[in-house]
């Protein structure tokens, strides 16, 4: 998994993280965005949320274009995305939980290309 840790744009809160990556036990880029809250008992204010299920998010741009309202956008992150990728790879299928996790997420796949790798990976 490959993770990369942004810098929030200006005039934002002090607490905020942003990160992308390639998540290859789920073959799927992802976007978080967060702001610490003051109170350490309350939860964090999630601003993005994105490619926590298989095959979820396919192309790096999807994920750059969730996280550019809250973070500096490095040159060449697309293509470090990419890269990532490529030398990471894709391990969600044959891995023990592979048919658990598959098949609670098929019915929420957000695309026909996302439901396709599924099955895919199911068989």
């Amino acid at each position: 998994m490959s993770s990369h840790t942004l810098i929030p744009l200006g005039g934002t809160p002090a607490g905020r993280t942003v990160r992308v990556g390639w998540d290859a036990p789920l073959g799927t880029y992802f976007a978080n965005a967060w702001d610490e809250p003051d109170d350490e008992n309350a939860e964090p204010d999630h601003l993005v949320f994105a490619g926590a299920a298989p095959y979820d998010i396919s192309d790096p741009a999807t994920v750059l274009e969730l996280v550019a309202p809250y973070a500096v956008i490095p040159d060449g992150l697309r293509e470090q995305l990419l890269a990532d990728r490529d030398s990471e790879g894709d391990r969600f299928r044959g891995r023990p939980a592979t048919e658990l996790v598959g098949t609670a997420a098929l019915p929420y796949a957000r695309s026909t290309r996302q439901a396709d790798a599924i099955r895919a990976a199911l068989h």
